[in-house]
């Protein structure tokens, strides 16, 4: 007998249910989006990037306006390159705003949580907590989680911890070098 006939012909057998419950859809993030979750990763990749073209977009700024200033004879360029620079530190904050509160929606926690930030100490634990803490399994109330970190993004976000540990060796190790006599030939 088949199964099919089978369950025609008795009343009581189970039903056949999809049991995939939809927990295993998964997006693409974009770096310039306010909405959606990001994992650790991400956020210290996107964090760091956006750091390292603020230095970029600082550094030329502030060459191109004092070479121009120096030039004119004037600070005309130099007024011009400090309101230049206050509209790339508003972007930044404005993004760096939306990486804490996409990584804290990856938490399962609201945007709201942005306020910690403001409060002395607690800054620093909430600092901590969205580097460390792992974010909430398959989708949570902010959506589904994001997909797979690209070979970009890993490189990006390993970059911080590596300078970091760098910086510590280097500021042990090149005071010992400094007081090493060089050998007389």
């Amino acid at each position: 007998m088949s199964e099919a006939t089978m369950s025609a012909e008795n009343p009581y057998t189970a039903p056949d249910a999809a049991l995939d419950t939809g927990d295993n859809a998964q997006y693409q993030p974009k770096v310039f989006s306010f909405s959606g979750r990001i994992g650790r990763m991400r956020y210290l990749a996107y964090s760091f990037g956006i750091s390292f073209l603020l230095m970029a977009i600082v550094t030329f700024v502030t060459a191109f306006a004092g070479a121009m200033g120096a030039d004119a004879g004037n600070s005309v360029m130099g007024m011009v390159g400090i309101g230049l620079l206050g509209l790339v530190y508003i972007a930044v904050i404005v993004l760096s705003v939306g990486f804490a509160r996409r990584r804290f929606n990856d938490l399962d926690r609201s945007g709201w949580w942005l306020l910690t930030f403001l409060i002395p100490v607690v800054n620093l634990l909430a600092s901590i907590y969205l580097i460390f803490f792992p974010g909430a399994d398959g989708s949570n109330k902010f959506g589904p989680a994001p997909a797979a970190n690209s070979i970009g993004v890993l490189i990006l976000g390993w970059t911080i911890p590596l300078l970091f540990i760098g910086g510590i060796a280097a500021a042990i190790l090149v005071p010992q070098f400094a007081s090493v006599a060089p050998v007389p030939q």
